[in-house]
């Protein structure tokens, strides 16, 4: 960028016009939307030459930012505010301090922003949150009291966004002072009782947050934040239920078209699993709202829960449109689609998820239908292209491409490539346990047997790992006491686990023991519809005499899953 556009970049900034060369949204003290409004709001507050002096501190402050070197730029702007005395420049130094966590400098910006702009209410919100910070609460508590009087023209006047800085207090004890010395002058505003329940609630403490909602409808009676929120504090106490009955009674009244209470209500049915009553309310919303986000997402994302796909297509097409949450949109319509058998259109969707919570989940997805149409390389490229942000990242792409080349049928491929990774980080319990149910498919069984153990011996609850030693012992020699042993350790651990179950059932099976074998296989199928259970479950049946039984176990599951190789292999194995 030529040096020219620097100068007229720091002219701007002195004489007013909103030119920020940096995204200052703070990681850590003020809350989003002190933050989001534009940088340098206002008129123009500086109509006289700038200083030479001025100038050049602008320039290398304006380059600093290009360039990524915030200390820099913040030195020069807070320099350049104290030079002209220009609040604009002072709260440009403070967010670009705050986005740099650079929070000494952003006090002292903060303070300077506070002093040259005392009618502005941001400022004192920002430097409220930063004396809070360092432990200064008696003039946090001044700073937020003035932003309160500056804000009473806001719908709230200004409580819930003094609550949500409160809320991000790593002090809690000294956020809530502040907050009841804030209540303890506005009793009679229900916006003040309000705000301090809602920043109870945030702190988990519910009974208080209760009594102060109390306070806020006995001031305004029916009020549908209150309502909202009484809802939201009786569903944390794990009363989802009572919630439930009390906004349903609020939708018979006065509230009955609020779409606050509507919504609030909705989500409640699905946590007490009321899933189609809740799809019927989120379908009514969509149909009144129809382009609110959050109504069309959840509505989709719900039909999809509840196998209605060509309704889920349309509301999740719709949040698409409307170009918010797009990339969990993506990832949902890349599942109906991939359920609908139309591996294009899903493979668009999830190669669309360039980023976000979906990322990593998405593309895997993307890579498993390249390897089911033949593109192993393809999908391996895919995958060793992700950017991993962290080592669980790592480790799980890893996994996931050893799991392609396992899906694609090259079990030594796999084994080699689990190995490989072995060398680097040998005390990887999740890569070893890979290698060994690998090892066993190759009849590898000493190193199978020899990696399971040394997980068991580095984690001897490893619930996996037992089960899996166990199945082994009782699948593939005669070892069964050992075989009963590990699996029941597994079982200690975890008592509801279907496949140890199912491995209980079988050693059972394989000592000889029918009747236990076939009572544990019985819990375990009814635990999950796995066609390897029915496999185990129709193999005993039939040894006990009950063929009827145990052709309809295996018929019904072959209907499910009608590749699955090991109930074709009994099936046949069988004669059927």
């Amino acid at each position: 960028m030529k040096p020219l556009m620097f100068v007229s970049l720091a002219v701007l900034a002195v004489t007013g016009c909103a030119v920020s060369p940096v995204d200052t949204t703070p990681s850590k003290v003020p809350d989003s939307d002190a933050v989001t409004a534009p940088a340098l709001p206002g008129t123009p507050v500086i109509q006289r030459d700038i200083p030479p002096e001025v100038m050049y501190q602008l320039l290398i402050a304006d380059i600093a930012s290009q360039r990524g070197q915030l200390g820099v730029a913040i030195g020069n702007y807070l320099a350049a505010a104290k030079t002209v005395r220009a609040p604009r420049l002072a709260e440009r130094a403070a967010r670009v301090a705050l986005f740099a966590k650079a929070l000494k400098p952003a006090l002292e910006a903060a303070t300077l922003w506070a002093e040259l702009a005392p009618e502005n209410p941001d400022a004192h919100r920002m430097l409220g949150a930063l004396l809070l910070t360092f432990g200064r609460a008696p003039e946090a508590e001044a700073q937020f009291d003035a932003y309160l009087h500056l804000s009473a023209d806001l719908p709230n006047r200004g409580f819930q966004q003094v609550a949500n800085q409160l809320a991000r207090e790593q002090n809690r004890v000294a956020a809530m002072t502040v907050m009841e010395n804030l209540l303890a002058t506005r009793e009679d505003d229900p916006h003040a009782w309000l705000a301090h329940a809602w920043l109870s609630m945030r702190q988990g403490k519910l009974d208080q947050a209760l009594a102060s909602v109390d306070r806020a409808e006995a001031l305004k009676p029916g009020w549908r934040q209150a309502v909202v929120l009484r809802a939201r504090v009786m569903g944390q106490q794990g009363h989802n239920q009572e919630a439930v009955d009390y906004l349903a009674a609020q939708l018979d009244g006065e509230l009955s078209e609020d779409p606050d209470v509507r919504m609030t209500y909705a989500r409640l049915l699905t946590e007490v699993n009321q899933l189609e009553p809740a799809l019927k309310e989120f379908n009514a919303l969509a149909e009144a709202y129809p382009n609110n986000v959050e109504v069309r997402y959840a509505a989709g994302v719900l039909s999809l829960q509840l196998q209605k796909l060509e309704v889920a297509k349309t509301h999740l097409k719709a949040v698409l449109m409307l170009r918010q949450r797009m990339l969990e949109a993506n990832f949902y319509l890349g599942r109906i689609y991939e359920l609908e058998g139309d591996k294009e259109q899903a493979l668009a969707h999830y190669l669309a998820v360039r980023h976000g919570g979906y990322y990593i989940s998405a593309n895997a997805r993307a890579a498993g239908l390249m390897v089911g149409a033949g593109r192993l390389e393809e999908a391996r490229k895919l995958l060793q292209s992700l950017r991993a942000h962290s080592d669980e990242d790592r480790q799980r792409l890893t996994l996931i491409e050893g799991e392609l080349l396992r899906q694609a049928g090259e079990y030594q491929a796999a084994f080699d490539f689990f190995s490989e990774k072995l060398q680097a980080l040998p005390d990887d319990t999740t890569l070893r346990y890979a290698r060994a149910l690998l090892a066993e498919r190759l009849d590898k069984l000493d190193l199978a047997e020899q990696d399971l153990r040394a997980i068991i011996e580095r984690e001897p609850g490893n619930a996996q790992a037992l089960n899996a030693l166990g199945y082994t012992l009782a699948d593939r020699t005669d070892r069964y006491d050992e075989a009963l042993d590990y699996i029941q350790r597994a079982l200690t651990v975890e008592p509801e686990d279907a496949a140890i179950i199912d491995s209980m059932g079988w050693v059972h099976y394989r000592m000889g023991n029918l009747e236990k074998a076939r009572n544990y296989l019985r819990k375990a199928l009814n635990l999950v519809s796995d066609p390897e259970i029915a496999a185990h479950l129709g193999e005993v049946l039939w040894m006990l005499g009950d063929r009827s039984a145990a052709s309809e176990v295996w018929e019904t599951h072959m209907k499910q899953f009608p590749e699955h190789e090991g109930l074709r292999k009994v099936m046949k194995r069988f004669g059927l």
